[in-house]
């Protein structure tokens, strides 16, 4: 089973921190993230850049609410066209395989914003093109135009 398909299980502060042969194997399904020392205390980091800052805060909410289903709460810090998102554990002042599932589900909420803002712009743009009220029109003359008079195949008379 992959990370993203995982769920946060609940910590009491006895489990034990991931050791870096644990970390090496979560972060290759997660290598977009960077770990960090913070303090001493290995954090998950990863800053994801937007189109728009009121992209920026729909992805805020989306991991927000991420979180609070998971039970598992990030550090956020909203810049201008930009989200860093850290992940730790605070019970093991560390990294648990927690952090890594909430980063894979991190990973999935940016792709899945990106996509449906990639599908609204191809669709604006469409529309905008070729707007579905609007008929494509003819490119000359059709039998129903007063003026058509069609040319006169070989052996036929012109009228």
């Amino acid at each position: 089973m992959t990370l993203i398909h995982e769920y946060c299980v609940p910590c009491s502060g006895s489990e034990p921190q991931l050791n870096e042969d644990e970390i090496k194997q979560h972060w290759l399904e997660t290598p977009m993230w960077e770990i960090a020392d913070v303090d001493s205390v290995k954090h998950l980091r990863r800053t994801f850049e937007f189109e728009s800052y009121a992209e920026g805060i729909a992805f805020t909410a989306q991991v927000g609410a991420l979180a609070d289903q998971q039970n598992h709460h990030p550090e956020m810090d909203v810049g201008y066209k930009k989200v860093t998102v850290e992940w730790w554990t605070h019970a093991i002042n560390g990294l648990h395989r927690n952090d890594f599932i909430m980063a894979a589900k991190t990973d999935q909420a940016y792709l899945d914003l990106v996509e449906t803002q990639r599908r609204t712009t191809v669709t604006e743009a469409s529309e905008e093109s070729f707007p579905a009220s609007d008929s494509p029109g003819w490119i000359g003359k059709s039998a129903e135009d007063e003026l058509y008079s069609p040319e006169p195949s070989q052996g036929e008379k012109k009228s």
